[in-house]
């Protein structure tokens, strides 16, 4: 029996082997004992952690960005070196260009050990704010106003931007997709300064991806200026949510700037003026030239927004709001202006000039033959810059604004001023090209 034992002891020992091996060391966490950031607005964010024992650590690197909208967004990434117990690292945005008041910040800290152990700290998030002044807000229906000058600034703005929201929605179909914040500067020239890079004529810039729109508001001109240009920069920026693009998907300036007049509500008397004398005169542009930038001077801008308003309406009562939506949604899909045109309406934008001006009771315009167009192999691709572009707001959008000179037309700077978050910039203390306005 002994020998039977023996045997079986021996098979199971051949069967089941027995491993001893050393369990892996598992290090805690390194200990922080502060996580914050301080924001020096518009100039710098400051990033800085400190830990109570940071002998183990190897390596740091500070991981951050800000939340929007974009078709590849990447995080910066920033190695640190460690300074005794401090992390320390400076945004410059005077180098970079910074993102708007209400813009949100997001940064973790990945922390390695001399074993190669990674831990990452929580990521923490602030909404990024322009302190130098003292904000107060309303908000209703999904937008948010923030103001500072004038007592009744703040209502009346929102109840111009409930109406444009609710016009959009329901003469057009478009419908905002997320929260909106204003930011009503008190001068166009306060305004400025909370935006690095833009130009001095600009009277308002709107940061389509992050749902954020700046504009300079004297309280003097509220009731006229202010609530037109909140209702147009509002159409613009819903129609940017509504037609988000990632494959190169971009809409003639005659449809952009055309929904957003429409969105400010009844014509202007400058609008329904230009609109007589160029009927009266059979002096409107051709069509096909208000597609991309719009004349810079006065006169002959005031002519193509309203030219535009004219068109945009003239679609949305023959055509109805379904063709307008569809027509956004073939453009942002790539699809050219003729091409999205001819699948929506049956004609191309010769013909939907030739019926926009019978509507007017005007002959058609002799148009030339269509060039062939030219395709992406046969120019050169151009890298955007990322500094905002503009274009004039129309005078029958918003009036001068009393602080510019009447021979200046009104600016209104709608760009995308891009964060560029430099992952090599260790050790440095340091607007998508967007429709226009």
């Amino acid at each position: 029996m002994r020998p039977f034992l023996l045997t079986l002891l021996l098979l199971t020992l051949a069967i089941l082997p027995l491993r001893v091996q050393a369990a892996p060391l598992v290090r805690s966490a390194p200990t922080v004992t502060r996580n914050e950031v301080h924001v020096d607005f518009p100039n710098s964010v400051t990033f800085h952690l400190e830990l109570a024992d940071p002998s183990a650590i190897s390596r740091a690197v500070l991981v951050y960005s800000t939340r929007r909208f974009a078709c590849l967004d990447v995080a910066g990434r920033v190695p640190i070196e460690l300074s005794g117990n401090s992390l320390e690292w400076q945004w410059v945005m005077t180098r970079s260009g910074n993102p708007p008041p209400g813009a949100e910040l997001w940064w973790q800290w990945e922390l390695t050990l001399a074993d190669g152990q990674t831990f990452t700290t929580p990521r923490q998030t602030m909404i990024i704010s322009d302190d130098r002044f003292n904000w107060r807000v309303v908000s209703e229906a999904g937008i948010h106003l923030h103001w500072y000058a004038g007592e009744d600034v703040g209502p009346i703005l929102l109840a111009a931007a409930v109406a444009g929201r609710q016009t959009l929605e329901e003469e057009m179909g478009i419908a905002l997709q997320a929260d909106v914040r204003f930011y009503i500067y008190g001068s166009s020239q306060e305004m400025r300064r909370a935006v690095l890079y833009i130009q001095d004529w600009a009277g308002g810039v709107a940061f389509s991806e992050y749902n954020v729109i700046l504009i300079g508001v004297p309280p003097r001109s509220v009731a006229d200026w202010g609530t037109r240009t909140v209702r147009h920069e509002l159409a613009h920026l819903a129609l940017a949510q509504f037609g988000q693009s990632c494959v190169g998907g971009r809409r003639p300036t005659w449809l952009e700037e055309g929904v957003a007049m429409v969105a400010e509500g009844a014509p202007s008397n400058r609008v329904r003026t230009d609109l007589q004398t160029a009927v009266h005169n059979d002096a409107f542009m051709p069509l096909r030239s208000l597609v991309g930038a719009f004349p810079a001077h006065d006169a002959a801008a005031s002519l193509a927004y309203s030219q535009s308003y004219s068109v945009v309406n003239f679609l949305l009562a023959a055509y109805g709001r379904e063709a307008l939506q569809a027509l956004i949604l073939r453009l942002a899909a790539g699809e050219g202006d003729d091409e999205a045109l001819t699948a929506v309406y049956g004609f191309n934008m010769d013909g939907l000039e030739s019926s926009w001006r019978a509507s007017l009771g005007l002959p058609p315009r002799q148009i030339p033959p269509t060039p062939t167009p030219l395709t992406a192999a046969l120019i050169p691709t151009i890298a955007p810059s990322g500094l905002p572009q503009s274009v004039p707001t129309p005078p029958a959008a918003a009036a001068l604004p009393p602080e510019v000179p009447v021979a200046t037309p009104a600016i209104c700077g709608l760009g995308l001023i891009p964060l560029i978050l430099l992952a090599g910039a260790s050790k440095r203390k340091t607007k998508s090209t967007r429709q226009p306005v």
